[in-house]
């Protein structure tokens, strides 16, 4: 439980590993130093493909963006859902285009 947050019996509200106020104060921060923002983006639609073309439109808007470091995404061990998608073959379409 961290401070703060409001409803610690329901355990850590964010993916915490990732979230840059809790670098200094957890031992498995994933953050790199001098950054200060991850947002975290979800996409939800109607079919696999739809998802994975607003998946492909965020990954080239956000690629351009100055500041970017990397742009990445969590399975987290299947718990949100049966599909995969993996980014580098999203990408890939991007550049063949």
């Amino acid at each position: 439980v961290y401070e703060g947050q409001p409803h610690p019996e329901i355990g850590p509200t964010t993916n915490h590993q990732y979230c840059p106020t809790l670098r200094d104060k957890i031992e498995d921060s994933k953050v790199p130093e001098g950054v200060r923002s991850i947002p975290e983006i979800v996409i939800n639609g109607l079919t696999l493909d739809d998802v994975k073309k607003a998946m492909r439109i965020a990954m080239l808007t956000a690629s351009k963006c100055k500041g970017v470091l990397k742009i990445s995404a969590g399975n987290f061990g299947g718990k949100l859902g049966k599909y995969k998608i993996h980014l580098r073959e999203l990408y890939n379409k991007i550049q063949v285009k």
